[in-house]
């Protein structure tokens, strides 16, 4: 038995090589064969289905990749947007601060200029309080300064210049805003009165530096509409990335199920009725694929009946032995069955002689009443 298990496993072994050089044999063939129907040609009528599902899967895998091209030339489009994006925030960050430096400088020129008083009183009452403090705290620095004295005395010093030098920024930065802010008005409610040179200058460039900032701003707001309406198309749909990966991942399991396919059309070949089916797409070549493809089956089905008949012997054999098994088995009851007759036949005797005493005494009994 153990050298037919041995033969049975070897069978096995060799049918699976066969099974699979056929299998590899009829898919080959298969895919040759959707190859040379192509596309547009009508197939023939006992391989339309087949051919229908590989064409319909094919169209789909043909449309996820555009969809992929597609998605991703969006994501390419949406970092370009995002990265002109950054560029034109950083250039309206800085033409913002220059367009805040040349409206202090231009606010400075009109409180200078003659004859705007209408336009820059209301300014130069600021300028001229902020000046002063400047002024209080400049000289009340320079008294602290020049005084002299003890260590506490340097100590106190210090302390009061620190305090002194901080109200000097702080009035400078106050007096930067108020300029700033008379330049930003000069905007709003320009002067009727005419302008000198230095002045006139002054408004041209801020001019100029807040026509470019409303040029980025407006540059950024296009750019931020395309952005959203791109982001707002991905958020119905899934992002980008996560979109590319499912169907990535569709068009790899669509893939996986083409060898399936193959088979079935190489199966259908090499049966009789698929051969004249195919005939008109079937070169001398895959004849003999065909061929091959036959001999393997047979090694394949050769293969199967000797492990069949292996199987049956191996049975047999089981069948016998398990047969013997209950032949020494009924032989073992049959002998305690003699055995046990053989007890009983001892008790019976036993239960007569017992019966017979009995009926001695019952008669001595009576006898003696």
């Amino acid at each position: 038995m153990n050298e037919q298990k041995s033969a049975i496993r070897g069978l096995e072994e060799k049918k699976r090589a066969d099974t699979e050089t056929c299998r590899r044999l009829l898919e080959e063939l298969g895919e040759a064969l959707i190859r040379r129907i192509g596309e547009d040609a009508s197939p023939p009528e006992l391989a339309a289905g087949i051919l229908a599902e590989y064409r319909s899967l094919q169209k789909e895998i043909d449309d996820s990749g555009d969809t992929i091209k597609s998605l991703e030339a969006d994501a390419l489009r949406l970092k370009a947007l995002d990265d002109a994006i950054a560029g034109k925030d950083g250039e309206s960050s800085g033409l913002s601060k220059e367009f805040a430096e040349a409206c202090a400088l231009l606010g400075k020129a009109l409180l200078a200029a003659q004859g705007l008083d209408e336009f820059a009183d209301f300014f130069r009452e600021q300028e001229e309080a902020l000046l002063a403090k400047i002024d209080e705290q400049e000289q009340k620095t320079k008294d602290l300064e020049e005084r002299e004295g003890g260590v506490l005395a340097w100590l106190g010093k210090n302390a009061q210049l620190a305090v002194s030098r901080a109200l000097i920024l702080k009035n400078r930065s106050a007096l930067q805003k108020v300029y700033r802010s008379a330049g930003e008005y000069f905007f709003s409610a320009r002067p009727g009165e005419a302008l000198d040179t230095q002045t006139a200058e002054a408004a041209r460039n801020a001019e100029e530096i807040k026509e470019r900032l409303a040029q980025v701003s407006d540059e950024i707001s296009v750019l931020r509409g395309e952005r959203r309406a791109l982001a707002d198309a991905f958020g119905a749909e899934g992002s980008p990335s996560r979109r590319i990966q499912g169907l990535q991942k569709r068009i790899a399991a669509i893939r996986e199920g083409f060898p399936g396919i193959y088979l079935s059309l190489g199966s259908l070949a090499a049966k009789s009725e698929g051969k004249i089916a195919l005939a008109a797409v079937l070169s001398e070549e895959d004849k003999e694929v065909l061929e091959r493809a036959a001999f393997h089956q047979s090694m394949i089905d050769e293969a199967g009946l000797k492990i069949e008949k292996l199987k049956a012997a191996i049975s047999i054999e089981s069948e016998k032995a398990e047969i013997e098994k209950i032949k020494k088995a009924i032989t073992h009851q049959r002998h305690k069955i003699a055995d046990a007759n053989r007890e009983i036949s001892g008790l019976e005797r036993q239960i007569e002689e017992a019966q017979g005493n009995i009926e001695e005494l019952q008669a001595f009994l009576k006898e003696n009443e």
